[in-house]
Protein backbone atom coordinates (compact mmCIF):
# COMPACT_ATOMS: atom_id res chain seq x y z
CA UNK A 1 0.00 0.00 0.00
CA UNK A 2 0.73 3.43 0.71
CA UNK A 3 4.34 4.41 2.09
CA UNK A 4 3.73 5.02 5.56
CA UNK A 5 4.20 9.21 6.50
CA UNK A 6 5.88 7.27 9.81
CA UNK A 7 8.46 6.41 7.82
CA UNK A 8 9.28 9.66 6.05
CA UNK A 9 9.38 12.65 8.81
CA UNK A 10 9.78 15.25 6.01
CA UNK A 11 6.92 14.62 3.84
CA UNK A 12 5.60 17.89 3.04
CA UNK A 13 2.01 16.24 3.88
CA UNK A 14 3.02 16.24 7.71
CA UNK A 15 4.83 19.40 7.44
CA UNK A 16 1.99 21.36 5.90
CA UNK A 17 -0.55 19.34 8.20
CA UNK A 18 1.55 20.27 11.31
CA UNK A 19 1.98 23.82 10.48
CA UNK A 20 -1.84 24.28 9.91
CA UNK A 21 -2.48 24.28 13.64
CA UNK A 22 -2.13 27.29 15.39
CA UNK A 23 -0.92 25.91 18.21
CA UNK A 24 1.95 24.37 16.08
CA UNK A 25 2.41 27.27 14.48
CA UNK A 26 2.97 29.30 17.30
CA UNK A 27 5.56 26.48 19.24
CA UNK A 28 7.37 26.38 15.69
CA UNK A 29 7.90 30.22 15.66
CA UNK A 30 9.10 30.53 19.03
CA UNK A 31 11.28 27.24 18.21
CA UNK A 32 12.81 29.30 15.09
CA UNK A 33 13.09 32.91 17.41
CA UNK A 34 14.97 30.48 20.09
CA UNK A 35 12.01 31.98 22.22
CA UNK A 36 12.15 29.43 25.43
CA UNK A 37 9.18 27.80 26.21
CA UNK A 38 8.27 25.10 29.63
CA UNK A 39 6.22 23.06 27.29
CA UNK A 40 4.35 22.43 30.37
CA UNK A 41 0.77 23.19 28.89
CA UNK A 42 -0.99 20.40 27.36
CA UNK A 43 -1.13 22.08 23.99
CA UNK A 44 2.04 23.22 24.18
CA UNK A 45 3.34 19.91 25.00
CA UNK A 46 1.35 18.63 21.80
CA UNK A 47 2.28 21.02 19.45
CA UNK A 48 6.18 20.34 19.92
CA UNK A 49 5.46 16.61 19.66
CA UNK A 50 3.35 17.22 16.13
CA UNK A 51 6.52 19.35 15.31
CA UNK A 52 8.78 16.55 15.96
CA UNK A 53 6.73 14.34 14.02
CA UNK A 54 7.20 16.05 11.25
CA UNK A 55 10.59 16.48 11.02
CA UNK A 56 10.91 20.68 11.89
CA UNK A 57 12.20 20.08 15.24
CA UNK A 58 14.45 17.32 16.34
CA UNK A 59 14.47 15.62 19.53
CA UNK A 60 16.17 18.09 21.09
CA UNK A 61 13.89 20.50 20.19
CA UNK A 62 15.72 22.81 17.63
CA UNK A 63 14.79 23.28 14.34
CA UNK A 64 15.70 21.55 11.76
CA UNK A 65 17.83 23.54 9.04
CA UNK A 66 17.38 21.23 6.09
CA UNK A 67 13.46 19.77 6.66
CA UNK A 68 12.14 21.90 3.64
CA UNK A 69 15.16 21.13 1.17
CA UNK A 70 14.79 17.38 2.07
CA UNK A 71 10.72 17.64 1.26
CA UNK A 72 11.38 19.92 -1.70
CA UNK A 73 14.00 17.30 -3.10
CA UNK A 74 11.79 14.40 -2.30
CA UNK A 75 9.01 15.99 -4.06
CA UNK A 76 10.51 16.98 -7.50
CA UNK A 77 12.54 13.22 -7.10
CA UNK A 78 8.74 11.67 -7.95
CA UNK A 79 7.97 10.93 -11.25
CA UNK A 80 3.58 11.85 -11.70
CA UNK A 81 1.89 8.36 -12.43
CA UNK A 82 0.38 8.63 -15.47
CA UNK A 83 -2.86 6.28 -17.17
CA UNK A 84 -4.32 3.73 -14.94
CA UNK A 85 -1.42 4.19 -13.15
CA UNK A 86 -3.15 7.25 -11.29
CA UNK A 87 -5.69 4.81 -10.03
CA UNK A 88 -3.07 2.15 -8.66
CA UNK A 89 -0.86 1.93 -5.60
CA UNK A 90 2.77 0.91 -5.58
CA UNK A 91 1.34 -2.66 -5.45
CA UNK A 92 -0.86 -1.93 -8.80
CA UNK A 93 -4.12 -2.62 -6.51
CA UNK A 94 -6.68 -0.09 -6.53
CA UNK A 95 -6.81 2.78 -5.00
CA UNK A 96 -9.35 4.61 -6.03
CA UNK A 97 -11.84 4.67 -9.24
CA UNK A 98 -12.35 7.32 -11.59
CA UNK A 99 -14.94 8.97 -11.95
CA UNK A 100 -14.85 9.90 -15.78
CA UNK A 101 -16.25 7.62 -17.36
CA UNK A 102 -14.09 7.00 -20.22
CA UNK A 103 -11.12 6.98 -17.30
CA UNK A 104 -13.17 3.96 -15.52
CA UNK A 105 -13.93 1.82 -18.76
CA UNK A 106 -10.08 2.27 -19.04
CA UNK A 107 -9.28 1.46 -15.72
CA UNK A 108 -11.59 -1.81 -15.89
CA UNK A 109 -10.24 -2.81 -19.38
CA UNK A 110 -6.91 -2.70 -17.68
CA UNK A 111 -7.99 -4.57 -14.44
CA UNK A 112 -10.05 -7.21 -17.39
CA UNK A 113 -6.70 -7.62 -18.90
CA UNK A 114 -4.54 -8.75 -15.64
CA UNK A 115 -7.06 -11.20 -14.23
CA UNK A 116 -8.45 -12.87 -17.45
CA UNK A 117 -6.78 -13.95 -20.50
CA UNK A 118 -9.16 -13.83 -24.00
CA UNK A 119 -11.30 -17.56 -24.00
CA UNK A 120 -11.10 -17.88 -20.40
CA UNK A 121 -13.73 -18.70 -18.25
CA UNK A 122 -13.80 -18.70 -14.03
CA UNK A 123 -16.34 -19.25 -12.05
CA UNK A 124 -17.66 -16.30 -9.53
CA UNK A 125 -15.69 -17.35 -6.87
CA UNK A 126 -12.69 -18.54 -8.97
CA UNK A 127 -13.01 -14.59 -10.38
CA UNK A 128 -13.61 -13.24 -6.75
CA UNK A 129 -10.74 -14.84 -5.49
CA UNK A 130 -8.51 -13.08 -8.33
CA UNK A 131 -10.35 -9.86 -8.23
CA UNK A 132 -9.33 -9.40 -3.94
CA UNK A 133 -5.68 -9.44 -4.99
CA UNK A 134 -6.33 -6.44 -6.76
CA UNK A 135 -9.09 -4.41 -4.61
CA UNK A 136 -10.59 -4.40 -1.13
CA UNK A 137 -14.11 -5.18 -2.48
CA UNK A 138 -13.82 -7.41 -5.26
CA UNK A 139 -17.72 -7.68 -5.11
CA UNK A 140 -18.00 -3.84 -6.15
CA UNK A 141 -15.10 -4.54 -8.96
CA UNK A 142 -16.79 -7.67 -10.41
CA UNK A 143 -20.24 -5.81 -10.67
CA UNK A 144 -18.43 -2.67 -12.36
CA UNK A 145 -16.85 -5.01 -14.65
CA UNK A 146 -20.01 -6.48 -15.85
CA UNK A 147 -21.48 -3.14 -15.65
CA UNK A 148 -19.51 -1.82 -17.89
CA UNK A 149 -18.82 -4.58 -20.36
CA UNK A 150 -15.18 -5.85 -19.43
CA UNK A 151 -16.79 -9.53 -18.23
CA UNK A 152 -19.42 -11.48 -20.01
CA UNK A 153 -21.63 -13.30 -17.40
CA UNK A 154 -23.82 -15.95 -18.49
CA UNK A 155 -27.28 -15.57 -17.53
CA UNK A 156 -27.28 -17.70 -14.87
CA UNK A 157 -24.40 -15.85 -13.26
CA UNK A 158 -22.29 -19.18 -12.98
CA UNK A 159 -19.60 -18.49 -15.29
CA UNK A 160 -17.20 -14.97 -16.46
CA UNK A 161 -15.37 -14.14 -18.86
CA UNK A 162 -13.91 -11.70 -20.93
CA UNK A 163 -15.45 -9.66 -23.46
CA UNK A 164 -13.40 -9.74 -26.85
CA UNK A 165 -15.81 -8.43 -29.07
CA UNK A 166 -17.06 -12.41 -30.45
CA UNK A 167 -20.04 -12.00 -28.90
Amino acid sequence: MKESLTNNPTDWRRIFGALANEDTRRAYAQAILGIETDGSSIKQAKALKNLRSAGLLDEDGKPDEGVFTRALAQIASTTPKEGVQRFLDADGRIERYPKAYGERVGLLRHVGSQILKHGEELTETDLTLRLEEISDDAVLLRRYLVDYGVVIRRPDGSIYRLADGSD
